[in-house]
Formats: C-alpha cells, sequence, structure tokens
C-alpha cells in the first residue's frame, strides 16, 4: 500500500477527520493527477512522483460528504460537489467554496449528481436545475430547467452542438447555443425514450467516439442495460449485467460492473478487463480509468486501486477505519476503540461494519462482513465498547444480536457470548441479546448493561465466571443507557424511562449477601433528575457524578454514603449561574448525549443538535461551545465522545463519522515518565502554541533562559501547559535555549526541570 505521509499527532487546537481510505465514490483524471473522491474526502495522487494528499474538512475543505467531482482541463480546475449542494473549487493548491446551490431558496433537491466540463463551464445535474458554473469567474452563468416537473436531473452529456440531459425516466435534449434553457419550452423531450420507471432508471449518460450510450438500472440481479441511442431511439448494446458506471476517453469507453471494470474500444469490441486482483479478490468499481497501461479503480472495498491487470493490486490509500460509520467510543492505555453499529427505536440496524482501533496513530478493524470468522456467528450491530486497561489489546464490542459481547484480541476475533455459554439474558422473545454498554473494572472484571432483562446487571470475571445482581423490580425490563465505575467502585447503571442505579457488590462479587442498591428518579426526595432518561454519565477526577438527560444535565456532588443517605440526601443538583438579579441553570433544557471529563477535570458535553460545550471543572463556565457552524465539526449530533489522556485528544462520535480536536488538557503524571515538548526546535514561521505534555496534575509551570531568568509562568491543564513563545512582556521570545520548570502544591515535591526547547526567532 502507498500510504500518505501525515503528522502523526495533530498541533493543538487542530482538528483532524478520521476518515475511511476504503469508501470510494468516484474518481476523475487530471494532467497526470488522480482525484478520488471519498465518502469524507478527497484523495489527490500524483501519477508521476506516487505522492498523495488527503483533503478533508479539516485540511482545506469546505464541506464533509462529496457526491461529485469534474475536472477542467482548460482551466485546469477541479469541482467538488457535496451532498447537500456546497461546493469547493481547486486550483493551484487553493480552495474556493461555491455556496451558491447550497444557499439557494429554489426548491428541489440540491445534491450534486453530477459534473461535466464543456468548455470554461461546469454542467451540474441537481434536483434544483442543470446548473452552469463559469469556472473562470466563479460564479453561476445560468440555470437550466428542462422539464417544470419536480424530478432529479442524474447526467449530462455534449455532442455535435447539443445538450443532452437525463432523469430516471427522461432524455432531454437542447441547442447548446440557445441563449434561453432556462426556459422549459426550449427543450424536447427525447418522445421515442420508454418510460421503465416501473422497473428502475436510467442512470448514466455518456459520449465516446461520437456516440451517445445510456445507463440503465433495473431493480433486480443482473437486469441493467446499456443502451446506444440512435436516431433519438435506444437501441440495446449490452443487458443482463449490473452496471455501476461508465465514462468516455479518448480511446475507451469504460464500463464498471458490479464485479469488473471493462474497456470498449472505438470499434465498439471488448478490449480489455479487470475482474480480479490476487488471491481471488474481486474486483467493486465505482468507477475507473485505464491510463499508461493501468487501470485506476475507486473500488468499494479496497479504496483507489493501481493494477496493470487480473492478479495486480497497489492500494493507494493512508491509515484509517474501514467504515466512516460510528457510535461509541471507548479509549484506555493508549488505545481507541470504535463501535460502528446502532439501534433504530428497540431494534437493530443489522450493521456489519465491526468496530475500529486507533494505536500509535494507526488505524486498524475487524469487520463482521466479509469475515470468515464471524461465519459460525449470527452477529450485528456493534454498539457499545470497552478497552481492558489491564489488557489493551482485549477489546470488548455489546452488540444487539444473537452474539450479546464479541471479544477481541488484537485485531481478531477471540470469543463469542451468547444465550449457550455466559449468563446473559435475551432480549424479549427475539433470540438476540441487547448490551447497551460495557466497562472493565481495574483488576478485569467486565461489567455489563444487559438490557430488557431481569437482571440487567452482569459480570464477567477474568477467570471466565459470571454473575448477575438484583436491582429491585422496578428496573426489570427496562432498556438501559450507559454505565460507569466510579472511585469507590460503585458502579452506575442509567436507564431510558427508568432513571439511574447505584450499586456496590461490597468488594465480594459472588456473594450477594452484602449487596446495595439504590435507585434515583424525577422525584422531589429521591434523585430530582430533570428526566427519568439518563442517556450520558461521567465521574469527574473528586468523584462528583455528572449526568445528562434529555431536558438538561445535573451533579451528584457528594457520593458518599450514598447507600446510607436519608430521603432527600442524595438529590443531583442543578448548575446555578448569576447574572444580577437572574438565575439560570447550565445549559438549561439542552438535550445530553455524551459528558468525558479531561485531564483538567473539565467537562466535554454531547448534544442532540447543539454541537459540544466545554465546561470549566466546576461546571459553572462554558470554555468553548464547537458547532459545525464555527468549527470544522462535522455534525451538531453527537452519539458519543472519548479522550486519549495521554495526548488531550478529544474524539466525538457523530452520524458524519469521527472527528477528533487537540485540547490543552492531559492527565498529569507525577513521575515524568513521558514529558514531551512539541514543537521543537520552534522554527521562525511557527507561531502556534508550545506545548508542554505529561508532567503532574496542576503543576505550575516556568520557563528560563538557561541563565535563570524567568520568560513565562503558567498553571498546567492537567498534566499539559503551553506557552505562546512570548515572554512575560508580551514579546516574542529572542533566539535560544529555554529550560522548563514545574512545581506542585505539595510540601514533599521540591519541583523540577522536566524538559528544554530550542526557539529559533
Amino acid at each position: 500500500m502507498i500510504s500518505i505521509s501525515l503528522f502523526a499527532q495533530i498541533g493543538m487546537d487542530q482538528w483532524k477527520l478520521h476518515v475511511s481510505p476504503n469508501t470510494t465514490v468516484d474518481l476523475v483524471i487530471a494532467d497526470n493527477i488522480i482525484y478520488t473522491i471519498l465518502e469524507k474526502g478527497l484523495l489527490e495522487y500524483d501519477m508521476h512522483t506516487s505522492e498523495t494528499t488527503l483533503w478533508t474538512i479539516t485540511d482545506y475543505l469546505s464541506d464533509v460528504s462529496p457526491s461529485a467531482i469534474g475536472y477542467n482541463h482548460a482551466t485546469k480546475s477541479l469541482l467538488i460537489g457535496y451532498h447537500n449542494g456546497n461546493m469547493d473549487l481547486l486550483v493551484n493548491e487553493t480552495v474556493y467554496n461555491l455556496p451558491f446551490i447550497l444557499q439557494s431558496n429554489m426548491s428541489g433537491v440540491k445534491k450534486i449528481n453530477r459534473i461535466v466540463m464543456h468548455d470554461k463551464f461546469a454542467y451540474i445535474a441537481t434536483g434544483l436545475g442543470v446548473v452552469v458554473l463559469d469556472i473562470v469567474k466563479k460564479e453561476i452563468k445560468d440555470t437550466y430547467h428542462p422539464t417544470l416537473d419536480p424530478i432529479e436531473f442524474l447526467d449530462i452529456a455534449f455532442i455535435d452542438g447539443k445538450i443532452y440531459v437525463l432523469t430516471h425516466k427522461d432524455i432531454f435534449e437542447a441547442n447548446i447555443n440557445n441563449q434561453f434553457l432556462a426556459d422549459p419550452s426550449q427543450w424536447t423531450r427525447l418522445n421515442d425514450i420508454p418510460d421503465y420507471s416501473t422497473y428502475g432508471g436510467y442512470s448514466d449518460i455518456e459520449t465516446f467516439n461520437g456516440k451517445i450510450f445510456v445507463g440503465f438500472d433495473y431493480e433486480g440481479w443482473e437486469m441493467d442495460t446499456l443502451y446506444q441511442l440512435v436516431n433519438n431511439q435506444l437501441i440495446v448494446f449490452e443487458s443482463g449485467i449490473n452496471l455501476v458506471n461508465l465514462n468516455g476517453t479518448d480511446n475507451f469507453l469504460m464500463l464498471s460492473y458490479l464485479n469488473a471494470a471493462v474497456r470498449v474500444n472505438k470499434d465498439f469490441q471488448l478490449y480489455g478487463a479487470l475482474f480480479e486482483y490476487p488471491q481471488g479478490e474481486l474486483v467493486t468499481p465505482a468507477n475507473a480509468y485505464f491510463v499508461n497501461d493501468n487501470y485506476y479503480v475507486a473500488d468499494l472495498h479496497f479504496g483507489l486501486v493501481k493494477s496493470a491487470g487480473n492478479n495486480s493490486k497497489l492500494e493507494i490509500g493512508f491509515s484509517g477505519p474501514r467504515y466512516n460509520s460510528t457510535f461509541r467510543l471507548d479509549w484506555n492505555a493508549d488505545r481507541l476503540s470504535v463501535a460502528t453499529g446502532g439501534h433504530s427505536g428497540i431494534g437493530p440496524t443489522y450493521s456489519l461494519d465491526g468496530g475500529s482501533f486507533y494505536e500509535n496513530y494507526e488505524w486498524s478493524s475487524i469487520t463482521i462482513k466479509d469475515n470468515a470468522t464471524f461465519d459460525d456467528y449470527d452477529t450485528w450491530d456493534f454498539l457499545s465498547t470497552a478497552v481492558n486497561q489491564n489488557n489493551s489489546q482485549e477489546v470488548a464490542f455489546g452488540t444487539i444480536s444473537p452474539s450479546g459481547i464479541v471479544v477481541t484480541n488484537g485485531n481478531s476475533l477471540d470469543k463469542v457470548y451468547d444465550l449457550t455459554n455466559s449468563g446473559l439474558e435475551e432480549y424479549f422473545n427475539t433470540g438476540w441479546i441487547y448490551v447497551s454498554d460495557l466497562v472493565y473494572d481495574d483488576i478485569g472484571n467486565l461489567w455489563v448493561a444487559n438490557s430488557n432483562t431481569n437482571y440487567p446487571l452482569k459480570v464477567l470475571t477474568p477467570e471466565g465466571n459470571w454473575y448477575k445482581y438484583s436491582l429491585g423490580s422496578a428496573i426489570q425490563q427496562q432498556e438501559t443507557k450507559r454505565i460507569v465505575i466510579d472511585h469507590n467502585n460503585v458502579k452506575w447503571l442509567t436507564t431510558k424511562n427508568n432513571g439511574l442505579y447505584a450499586f456496590s457488590d461490597g468488594n465480594t462479587i459472588s456473594d450477594a449477601g452484602d449487596d446495595q442498591y439504590k435507585h434515583f428518579n424525577t422525584g422531589a426526595y429521591s434523585g430530582a433528575l430533570p428526566s427519568n432518561t439518563v442517556e450520558a454519565i461521567a465521574v469527574d477526577i473528586d468523584n462528583n457524578i455528572w449526568i445528562g438527560t434529555p431536558e438538561g444535565m445535573r451533579v451528584l456532588y457528594n457520593t458518599e454514603g450514598i447507600f446510607d443517605a436519608g430521603s432527600g440526601e442524595y438529590n443531583f443538583q442543578k448548575l446555578l449561574i448569576e447574572y444580577g438579579e437572574n438565575v439560570e441553570i447550565v445549559l438549561g433544557t439542552t438535550h445530553i448525549t455524551a459528558i468525558r471529563v479531561d485531564g483538567g477535570n473539565r467537562k466535554w458535553v454531547g448534544t442532540e443538535s447543539s454541537g459540544i460545550f466545554l465546561l470549566s471543572p466546576d461546571g459553572l463556565d462554558i470554555e468553548r461551545h464547537f458547532t459545525s457552524e464555527n468549527s470544522p465539526l462535522i455534525s451538531n449530533t453527537i452519539y458519543d465522545i472519548a479522550i486519549d489522556h495521554t495526548t488531550g485528544e478529544v474524539f466525538f462520535a457523530t452520524p458524519e463519522g469521527l472527528i477528533s480536536y487537540r485540547s490543552d488538557a492531559s492527565q498529569g503524571d507525577i513521575e515524568y515518565k513521558n514529558v514531551q515538548v512539541f514543537p521543537n526546535p520552534v522554527l521562525p514561521d511557527y507561531h502556534g502554541p508550545i506545548t508542554i505534555q505529561g508532567i503532574a496534575y496542576n503543576s505550575d509551570v516556568k520557563i528560563t533562559d538557561v541563565s535563570g531568568k524567568l520568560v513565562y509562568q503558567t498553571k498546567s491543564n492537567g498534566g499539559t501547559a503551553t506557552w505562546s513563545g512570548k515572554t512575560i512582556d508580551g514579546e516574542r521570545a529572542s533566539t535560544g535555549v529555554y529550560l522548563i520548570w514545574t512545581s506542585i502544591d505539595d510540601p514533599d515535591f521540591k519541583g523540577r526541570k522536566v524538559g528544554k526547547v530550542v526557539f529559533i526567532n
């Protein structure tokens, strides 16, 4: 595989979109450059130098999900269209955002279906009409309306001074030099084109060697048809196929089938075909070209592939998760685990995407589909995950399927726990097991939220023993949500409609005699929750319990003696701020979906539709608020959050995929085992923050020159401190070597030098 050379660790305050290299959409040839659009980005490959570049919303692009691409050779410009109608024009490595269609008030589907270049214009097929873009002026020249019917325009072709526009059931024709094509009366519907919309729809129109070809997508296996348009009538060119795409070049008509890329020459004869890669792997093209004796395939399974022919394959990609889907996250022992499934209402989505792992800045995945190790199991929807802190290679995934828990070792399947070999209980009478969440404790016990059962809290010991616990009758057959363990080894289990529960096994998991539990709900003296649905829960450094609900968030400050507390003594508290004579609740009734605590004891709060909030350690101040409107955050809907406490990188699971942000807080380390200062050296053109990472929690940090003169001082956020490169007086520091010293508020700690940085002004 050819890989992209990327910075392993993103800089402070920077974002990174974690993109699958495998999920291709289309590709185009552009003067010795292959541009491949992925579900969440753009991959650029130089055929001469083999250099690759990944473009995403966190690296210059203006949006998330490309849907079409076109290259104009006359202007050497690349136009990228998105699902929401947005567009980016790439010229000389500069991106110009063209949001004209996105911001249009016209009714219709704004998705960019196809981009076709003609002269110095881009013709764009959308549900609003055919939009004509003047590439040089970067402005809309016109919008054509071949019909007033509310219908999507799918593709465009040019031949002999005419323009042809395709819908799923019609072909429209007009003179390209007609100045009034915004008027539907100036277009002619080809009346001899049969309406087969009952059986499927036309999908592609393409010119090659002076001829027009039209693809039809029939509903059914091997029922598609490729037609040639002759005298405004469709003549069958090939039938009984699974047609995916077609494109015409100077020498070949390239036909992309479900499992082949086929070349047709100018005599309209089969000239070559690519069917398989090494080891019998099938070709699955979204589109393909043949250039310089090589096939370039936007493969739906392998990403961008270069192949000299059958049994040849070079993957041109980068390290990324196998799929862009994501639902739940966990980070432990320097490993991030991603569960990519989900549930729909009270049922599964039947996702076979599996899970992914991120470690040492490299991605690996374990998939369910096309994975022979899962052939003996009915498995789908990885919807929860936990990394064993004592062995990060052991990761558990909870599902809503007959395979209740899947345990992996490294990137391989290790064990499946179902109704035949575990203490797990059935989800209603479906034969499925619903594991909404799971977590490892510090000695390796796996605690399980087994939803909609009589015993929703269970544990699997490292020895392989299962135990179940009674939490009373009220929680029986209720849907569970999240589970966490606090610093006193108390387990906290949340539910959809029944509040939350605290449980202690008395540190004797096999002896039920000393078990205790407490139920919290919306009652004025039994928790005072804002809602009985608790979707998020987190334990902070001070052992306070933070919860999120559809009606806002609350905190329980004192958890000591919780099982012996009297009525009303264990209520969750509102976070109140005074504004003059007014008092407001922090975040009000915002729908909270996820809460995580970073190394500085700050709270990262994910919401249903309002993006991300970063709250101060006491929760009373909103330090940051990220949305898709004011940041690269790809969605305002947050499924889950995980934090790499070593680096401070915060990961957000969203419906659009996984994105991360490098924060200025990490977990403190009083042993200073892995102190890092970066960038180091600091070069003259660098003006970002200089990061000191891996120091003690909430350290006082001083930076001096080699003579001991104080240059700058600050306090760390958890185990991370930053320096702007300026002195106390606000001037940029002079060239030299600077020493970094830390101390903490502890009489037994005398302070120490932890690093140095070379600064070049």
